[in-house]
Order: C-alpha cells, then sequence, then structure tokens
C-alpha cells in the first residue's frame, strides 16, 4: 500500500511538470488578437501628447521586447516608424485608426499612460501610474480590446531609498515590471511569475 501511494504521488508530480511543460497550467492571454500580427505600439503619457517624452520611450521598447519574445509570430512596427507618422501629423494627433494605417499595422496597441510618478515622499522611490489599454484591428477599423489597470504600484511594498538609487535607474526598473504586467494580457503565462515582484528591486 505505501508503495502504490508513493508511486501514485511520483505519477501525479511527473503528470504535474509535464502539464506545466507543455503550457496546460498557464494563465491564457485575456486578448490574444496580437498572434501573427504586424503591430504598432504607441505610448501616449501626459507629456508625451505634445512632445518626445523619456518615459514613454522607453515603455515601446520594454513592451516591444516581452511582446516579441512571449507572442507567437509577432513582428513589431519599428519604434522609430511610428515617431516619425507623429512628427509628421502632430503630437497631439490622437486618431489611433489613421495612425495605424499611416505606419502600414495590421493592430495598434495603444497604452495611455497617465498621473505617472516614481516617488513617495522626498526620500522614497515607488511608482504608481494608471493605465488605459487598446488594441485596434486596422483593417477591420475596430477596437478589439479595451482595459484599465488603475493604480498600478511598483513595489507594492516599502520602496526603494533615494540613497540606494537614482532616478533614471528607479524609472527603468519600474517601466520593465509595468511593461511585464501590461504583456500578460496578451500572451499565456505562469502565474508564478507574478508573485513576489518586489524582489526584483535587490537586483539593482
Amino acid at each position: 500500500m505505501v508503495g502504490l501511494i508513493v508511486t501514485q504521488s511520483g505519477c501525479i508530480g511527473l503528470m504535474s511538470n509535464l502539464i506545466h511543460a507543455v503550457g496546460g497550467d498557464k494563465v491564457p492571454a485575456e486578448c490574444p488578437a496580437l498572434k501573427n500580427s504586424k503591430v504598432a505600439i504607441v505610448v501616449m503619457t501626459d507629456q508625451s501628447q505634445y512632445t518626445d517624452d523619456i518615459a514613454a520611450r522607453l515603455l515601446v521598447r520594454k513592451l516591444g521586447g516581452v511582446l516579441k519574445t512571449e507572442v507567437d509570430k509577432f513582428e513589431l512596427v519599428r519604434e522609430e516608424v511610428v515617431q516619425q507618422w507623429r512628427d509628421v501629423h502632430g503630437w497631439d494627433n490622437v486618431d489611433y485608426l489613421e495612425m495605424g494605417k499611416g505606419v502600414e499595422a495590421e493592430k495598434l496597441l495603444v497604452v495611455e499612460l497617465t498621473d505617472m510618478r516614481l516617488r513617495d515622499g522626498a526620500t522614497l522611490y515607488r511608482g504608481r501610474a494608471n493605465v488605459h489599454l487598446k488594441v485596434f484591428d486596422i483593417e477591420e477599423e475596430e477596437e478589439l480590446f479595451t482595459k484599465d489597470i488603475d493604480e498600478y504600484t511598483y513595489p507594492v511594498n516599502a520602496g526603494q531609498y533615494t540613497s540606494e538609487t537614482t532616478e533614471p535607474k528607479f524609472r527603468k526598473l519600474f517601466l520593465d515590471m509595468l511593461s511585464k504586467k501590461i504583456a500578460r494580457n496578451f500572451h499565456p503565462y505562469d502565474f508564478a511569475d507574478t508573485v513576489a515582484l518586489d524582489g526584483a528591486i535587490a537586483s539593482q
């Protein structure tokens, strides 16, 4: 009987590992529409509506990198192509369908990032932002997906003292974590990857 229990337990563990190996236990993408598509990403911040903004540029690059790795047959429209279109048509132009057509994208992922702040008091870095996501099918001229991520905060607990890092380094960390949070809407992921994220600060 003991041998049977051990064998069964071993089978369960083996089966669990096999399921994990083939992605059977992953959380499915909420919006799988970016697969097999040529996608342009545009990030609109409070500042980027009028001029180039470092936070917008960093988030585009980080988000694009994650999606290229995680989404099947994902082709990214180059950042400079989107920037050139905005230079010509105006930074305050928010006609997303026209933007998508202009950069020859099949899908357009819009990230509207508002009220972003990196400090919690004078001596602590702790990032916060409100995020609104939209995905457009350019050929069909329709909005496929919309979602709000209200008051995204990183790190969730405590923060990092200003004496321990610099604002540019913390900005990169905050936007890196945010890009992964956003990307998980568009690809399957292991829930374990969302646990204890505050620990990333220790490696900075």
